[in-house]
């Protein structure tokens, strides 16, 4: 660089030293006075005439509030106004509201001057989270006023814990060992060496022991466990490097495996077990097992310099099993100079362990990418390419890779010469890692995944996939149904599978009339009748959200209808085993709902057992399914708050503040009072505040006691199950209610449960909280769902067609 431009370059840099401070300043300035701009209108407009100099309501005064934020007591009362505006408490309901514009732009001021003292919330990014979706304006999504073309910002997406397993589990995951016993009982007469004429008996165990990296995130208020804002943090790149390492071994020398030999002393009795074998002699071996890709055992076995092309080759196989595509020209010799070869010196083996540590510790197998990697639109818009359509349509519908692995030669790694049993286990016909291609894959491969119209019929294909039996117990759980991220979807969003995660006291229950039934277990078999019951509404596929929120349908998986002998006597007699009958949760009588499942003519009840009606006043919906009511109680007694709160955050689009942490959320103990009764501390003014968006519509639900069994009295009173819909904006909807059933039916019925309903849709499938922008795309989805009967499979069609789900920008 010559004398000239050094100087005009330190000119340049001396001129940026003096005007960056003056610039800052100058923003400071700027940034101060919007907030105060902003603040005194959006007061002046809706909150002086309460909160002004003649006698301030709560003796706060808005008209002159001071605006330095490094004041302290100061900043605690923008903070308080900032809560009070967010949450919808101000200005009251019953006064003119502000626009979502003026509140979003006061709310956005506010926060960006608390900012800059370090006070403030981080809106921008906070709105990322899950528990920040009911945030965006419900009324601006669905009203048309949003005319900007959808999209969604281009991400990554970390690896979702089961889809990692479903990579990692089986192939590198495991920590097997081999027990071989001599001289007992056995199969098998050895045929060689000091114990020819033995009997010898083997066992091979091979348990999973590895530390999934990425956790299941479940946040309360969304439920959903797959968001893209959750990152893979420092504990996650910790395990990643520990299971790789083992990884890198089981891909170049085997799998070790403990052999443990056991010879039995001649005096013993016969028989395997432990105490048949002491005074016996143990040893202990490692072996290793599995089929290695022949090119690194080539690699591995090579002494002195391994040659390009060798290497080449093996990259070329360690992307196809873990990031199912070819290396680029720039990664050969990144890759070749950058990591083997400044490992080389630690030998050929490590320097190869060392790649393989490399590729899966890269952002591209933690995390999923969505850039865009089409053609920019007019709108600055990339349509998703073929790979990225892959992964995105596949991941939607399963909890395994989109992509398998093409066939790699490989070659054994054991090849003694053992006993016959030995042999047999220890060598291996098939790679653990070995995986075809999903049907996706193939579309692509074969260019029809491609455009907009290949989306919905890969899609529709999917979605068409024939499912008669729906139901569902822990041998058929919801993972190996067809199609199981729509289940999933079901469970996340109701949250009833995390009924056997609540405490119940189930010692107490054998004498307790409404709770006999209760066992060890029951938890998760009423999740499996929901799973039952929900997946039979899917098949109709008509009026779901009606269906989900009012049927009177029960199913009990696991009961086949009959009524055993031998079962009866061990449950001690016909009246316990009547009382203690898992069909009593449903205040059903198994002798009255008796049939024959296994020689019904219909053959679907045959496949999936019967479909129970229940009296209307008593099951309404999932909502009053035992298990929903069990995750949503507490664990010696029901919970209507968070049942209240459910409904207004999952059904109502609504927000409730936060407990504050100087609050005791206790009710008051007395043994002869209702839990209504016990409730009505928290009328007082300052807790009615929020309790009022709750508890009207959590108390009709104690209609069930706390295992969710109906019941009409309580401490020897009619139990009153009366409540109210309020607050909603939607005022059709909106009254009181003398049980659950009435209010079931009038939430049903509602726009605004509807579109609340599609905007947790949108969630769970795109990863994300709504946008703004993304207001075409729900409101498309609502019109789908009604055009088409309420049918789910058409609202999904609309959203995995969406400009949403196909642009990254």
């Amino acid at each position: 660089m010559g004398f000239v431009a050094k100087s005009a370059l330190g000119s340049f840099i001396a001129l940026l030293a003096y005007l960056l401070p003056v610039a800052c300043a100058m923003d400071e300035a700027a940034t101060q006075e919007s907030f105060r701009n902003v603040s005194r209108t959006f007061f002046a407009d809706h909150c002086v005439t309460c909160h002004g100099a003649d006698d301030p309501e709560g003796g706060v005064r808005l008209d002159a509030i001071g605006h330095d934020l490094s004041d302290e007591p100061t900043a605690e009362l923008w903070n308080q106004i900032y809560a009070q505006v967010q949450f919808r408490e101000m200005p009251p309901s019953d006064s003119e509201q502000p626009t979502a514009t003026e509140r979003a732009r006061f709310l956005k001021s506010v926060d960006t001057e608390l900012m800059r003292f370090g006070r403030g919330f981080g809106l921008e990014s906070r709105m990322l989270l899950p528990q920040y979706g009911n945030y965006v304006d419900h009324e601006s999504l669905f009203n048309g006023s949003i005319t900007e073309m959808p999209y969604t910002p281009a991400r990554l997406w970390r690896q979702r814990p089961i889809i990692y397993d479903a990579i990692w589990g089986n192939a590198y995951g495991r920590a097997p060992w081999y027990s071989v016993k001599i001289g007992g009982t056995g199969n098998h007469e050895i045929k060689r060496g000091p114990h020819k004429g033995k009997l010898m008996a083997t066992r091979y165990f091979a348990d999973r022991k590895y530390a999934n990296p990425f956790f299941e995130f479940v946040h309360h208020a969304s439920g959903f466990t797959d968001y893209a804002s959750i990152v893979a943090d420092q504990s996650s790149l910790e395990a990643l490097l520990v299971n790789a390492e083992t990884m890198a071994q089981i891909l170049t020398v085997g799998q070790k495996v403990r052999i443990v030999t056991q010879v039995k002393n001649k005096g013993s009795k016969t028989g395997n077990n432990e105490a048949m074998f002491v005074g016996g002699v143990t040893t202990t071996s490692n072996e290793y097992r599995g089929r290695v890709p022949v090119i690194f055992q080539q690699i591995v076995q090579t002494d002195g310099p391994v040659a390009r092309s060798d290497f080449d080759e093996a990259l070329n196989v360690a992307f196809a099993l873990f990031l199912r595509r070819p290396p680029l020209p720039e990664e050969y010799d990144k890759y070749w100079n950058t990591v083997f070869q400044k490992n080389a010196e630690l030998g050929n083996r490590m320097a190869l362990q060392a790649v393989l540590i490399y590729v899966t510790l890269t952002p591209e197998f933690v995390y999923r990418m969505e850039l865009g990697m089409g053609e920019a639109d007019e709108h600055g818009r990339r349509f998703l390419s073929p790979q990225e359509l892959t992964y995105a349509i596949h991941y939607a519908f399963h909890n395994k890779p989109a992509f398998g692995v093409d066939e790699i030669e490989t070659v054994d790694i054991y090849t003694k010469n053992s006993e016959a049993p030995i042999k047999r286990t220890m060598t291996t016909p098939r790679p653990a890692w070995a995986s075809g291609h999903s049907s996706l894959v193939m579309e692509m491969k074969a260019g029809r995944l491609e455009r907009r119209e290949d989306v919905e019929r890969v899609v529709r294909k999917i979605l068409n996939t024939q499912q008669t039996d729906w139901q569902t117990n822990h041998n058929r759980t919801y993972l190996s149904s067809p199609n199981p991220r729509i289940l999933q979807f079901f469970r996340e969003f109701f949250g009833y599978y995390k009924a056997n995660e609540v405490f119940k006291d189930i010692d107490t229950f054998a004498d307790r009339d409404g709770f006999r039934q209760f066992v060890s277990g029951s938890a998760n078999k009423l999740a499996y009748d929901t799973d039952s019951l929900i997946r039979h509404i899917l098949v109709d596929d008509r009026d779901v959200l009606y269906e989900l929120l009012t049927t009177d349908k029960v199913v009990a998986a696991y009961w086949n209808g009959k009524n055993d002998e031998d079962q009866i006597r061990r449950s001690g007699g016909r009246k316990k085993y009547q009382q203690t009958h898992h069909i009593q949760s449903y205040n059903f009588d198994p002798f009255e709902m008796a049939y024959d499942k296994d020689s019904n003519p219909d053959s679907v009840i045959r496949r999936n057992g019967k479909v129970f009606r229940a009296p209307g006043d008593q099951r309404c919906g999932i909502l009053t399914q035992p298990s929903w009511l069990i995750a949503h109680s507490g664990n010696f007694d029901n919970d209507p708050v968070r049942r209240g709160k459910w409904i207004r955050e999952k059904l109502l689009a609504g927000v409730v503040m936060d407990v504050p942490i100087n609050v005791d959320a206790q009710i008051p103990e007395d043994e002869h009072a209702t839990l209504r009764e016990r409730f009505h501390v928290v009328h007082a003014d300052e807790c009615w505040r929020c309790h009022k968006k709750m508890n009207p519509l959590g108390m009709p639900f104690e209609a069930y006691n706390h295992v969710g069994r109906w019941r009409s009295t309580e401490k020897d009173k009619p139990v009153d199950t009366s409540g109210a819909v309020t607050h909603t904006g939607e005022a059709s909807m909106e009254g009181n209610v003398a049980n659950v059933r009435e209010m079931m039916e009038r939430l049903a019925r509602s726009d605004r449960v509807r579109q609340s309903f599609i905007r947790h849709v949108f969630r769970y499938w795109m990863g994300r909280n709504e946008l703004l922008s993304d207001s075409r795309t729900l409101m498309a989805m609502e019109k789908a769902y009604i055009d088409s009967g309420g049918s789910f499979r058409e609202l999904l069609v609309s959203l995995l067609t969406s400009d949403s789900f196909l642009y990254r920008k």
